[in-house]
């Protein structure tokens, strides 16, 4: 039996699934003006080059060229994706996280392949799934979980899944997409990518399952596959938030959250292949204990403040802007470095009940800055005179060590440059971000 019917909405409106049967579809995605379009996705997207090391800008110096012959090979169905290169980039707990960098031109073809499937698909995913489809957006999921909280769905199945976008198997994942798609040329595309394989340190590694990070339609086949999960879960009226295959189903009660718990495992393992990691994967009574979704803790009380792993690596990546040992110019330094880091990252965690720490953090940074000033002024006359600019008529000036950690707090550095300066140089400050966001706070 489900939980509380969602959002008071009858079974009968939930949104029906799309019957339609798509035929014919291959000559939409070769059509010339959608492989243009693609392509112009492409460079906005930008990226590096896969294993033939032909950058976005080399291959459009022959464009016209490039587009003709993905245009004739897929119409004489010839085309074949070639194996994508592998990189690795750092995850937060350690680890690494691997990345498959198709070639710019297989980038264009799955562009171009994904512009023509994805509004098909659209009119099948429910309202649920937030990740990596237009509209929608990681601030909208955490909003849901919010409502779904202060509703009284407190018991929160915090789920993770092991490994999924490399563990999806390719025969059940064609199978979904036949289930709308049975244009034979586009299954045989899609199989393409799919099974293109890996380049690795010289060495050519089959593709078996899975489906790799970095291809641009990567995210519309994981959103397919994990669509029954969606269908399921809205049917029984639970409350599911899915980002990718990040999710959470909030309940009512302890015994209706490890009930839904068995029956997700069970759809997701037995009949999708799929492996519910069994020691992130747990059960939390949110008025009791905190739970991480999309870098965001909620903490006990409703509040949501970044994670610890987000603030850590915040930090971190302030204190490498801001090396103490560098001499540069600061207003440079904030505007092109600096600031761009901050709106991004006070725009994404700004939502959150963050204004004391997002306060204490100006100032943090604003400690930080003043001390590669001092260390970029070099000589302590540079200092003087700044302060004289700003009224300093003492005729007592003081003597500090320049590159010091505590002169950066010291009267002197904050006379020089007092709030004031940071303005004037531009400083965004993560205040002033988590404001805008919140006007009737502010």
């Amino acid at each position: 039996m489900g939980e509380h019917k969602q959002d008071n909405r009858s079974r009968e409106g939930v949104k029906p699934e799309a019957r339609r049967k798509w035929y014919s579809l291959i000559d939409k995605i070769w059509a010339r003006p959608n492989l243009e379009e693609a392509f112009r996705e492409v460079k906005r997207n930008r990226g590096a080059a896969g294993i033939d090391r032909v950058t976005i800008k080399a291959f459009e110096t022959e464009l016209e060229h490039h587009l003709e012959v993905l245009q004739q090979t897929l119409k004489s169905k010839t085309y074949r994706a070639k194996p994508v290169r592998r990189v690795y980039i750092p995850k937060a707990d350690g680890t690494q996280r691997p990345l498959g960098i198709p070639t710019v031109g297989d980038r264009v073809v799955q562009a171009a392949a994904r512009r023509i499937l994805e509004p098909i698909f659209e009119e099948q995913f429910e309202d649920c799934s937030f990740g990596f489809r237009p509209g929608r957006s990681a601030h909208m999921a955490l909003t849901k979980i919010r409502q779904d909280l202060n509703d009284g769905y407190r018991y929160v199945i915090d789920a993770d899944l092991k490994t999924y976008f490399d563990t999806i198997p390719h025969e059940k994942l064609i199978e979904k997409v036949r289930e709308t798609v049975v244009d034979g040329s586009v299954l045989r595309l899609l199989e393409s990518f799919l099974k293109a394989g890996v380049m690795e340190g010289g060495s050519y590694h089959l593709s078996e399952q899975g489906t790799p990070q970095g291809g641009v339609i990567s995210p519309l086949l994981a959103n397919i596959y994990l669509h029954p999960l969606d269908k399921a879960m809205t049917e029984r009226d639970h409350r599911l938030t899915r980002y990718a295959d990040d999710f959470v189903i909030c309940c009512r009660s302890q015994k209706g959250a490890e009930r839904v718990l068995k029956s997700v495992v069970r759809l997701l393992e037995k009949e999708m292949g799929l492996t519910v990691h069994p020691e992130k994967t747990k059960i939390v009574n949110s008025k009791r204990e905190s739970f991480v979704f999309l870098g965001h803790e909620f903490k006990r009380g409703k509040r949501m403040t970044p994670s610890k792993k987000a603030e850590t690596k915040f930090k971190e990546r302030v204190k490498e802007i801001t090396r103490r040992n560098q001499t540069v110019n600061v207003e440079r330094l904030v505007k092109k470095v600096l600031n761009p880091y901050l709106r991004g990252w006070g725009r994404y965690y700004g939502t959150g009940d963050v204004k004391k720490r997002f306060k204490e953090w100006d100032s943090w940074i604003q400690r930080r800055l003043r001390a590669v000033q001092l260390r970029s002024w070099k000589k302590v006359r540079k200092l003087h005179r700044e302060m004289r600019k700003r009224g300093w008529d003492n005729k007592e000036l003081p003597g500090i060590r320049m590159t010091a950690w505590r002169s950066s707090h010291s009267t002197y550095a904050h006379y020089a440059m007092p709030n004031e300066y940071f303005r004037e140089i531009g400083l965004n400050r993560l205040l002033e971000i988590y404001n805008e966001l919140h006007p009737q706070r502010g």
